[in-house]
């Protein structure tokens, strides 16, 4: 991603941090993949994974296929899947993060259950937490070292959703959806 900002790896200390990894967890709400529908420009979507996905392809065929699917996991790999079949925007690197602080002020703005999870989160660190996925972080969260007992990752999801509970809306460049 071309976001310079995010290029520096933060740490937070275990202690006084919130994790969030699956919907089904405490915290669950603040995953992606939350049932939190929304509707933006007369398109329905069930989570902001959806939406995120959605906005990545380039082509309303594989768009209006990808709107069929809701849940979990799946969400994912079958965007993965029509990027790698070449449907993927070509400027992608250049607005991921743009377009999902887009997708989160839609779901601040339409799931209150959400806001309120954000204010109860406050006075905490945020983060994805990548701990059981993954050796190393990638670029949206951030992974335990239980020897440091803290947080350490780019944790891009982290940063936008505590920036999103302080301000209440991310400011980001504009794109074609």
């Amino acid at each position: 991603m071309h976001y310079p900002e995010y290029d520096i790896i933060e740490r937070y200390p275990a202690e006084q941090t919130i994790g969030f990894t699956s919907t089904a967890a405490e915290w669950g709400l603040l995953s992606n993949f939350a049932k939190t529908p929304m509707v933006v420009n007369g398109v329905e979507f069930v989570c902001v994974e959806q939406m995120f996905h959605y906005i990545r392809l380039n082509s309303e065929t594989e768009r209006a296929e990808y709107l069929k699917v809701s849940s979990g996991m799946v969400l994912k790999m079958k965007a993965k899947a029509f990027a790698k079949r070449g449907v993927e925007r070509s400027d992608w690197k250049d607005i991921a993060v743009d377009v999902m602080r887009f997708c989160l002020n839609h779901k601040y703005a339409s799931s209150e259950m959400f806001r309120k999870e954000l204010e109860r989160s406050n006075g905490k660190y945020i983060v994805e937490d990548e701990s059981n996925r993954r050796k190393k972080p990638d670029s949206w969260g951030a992974i335990l070292d239980t020897t440091a007992n803290e947080y350490y990752g780019k944790n891009i999801m982290g940063r936008l959703l505590m920036e999103l509970r302080e301000k209440g809306v991310l400011e980001y460049h504009h794109f074609e959806i």
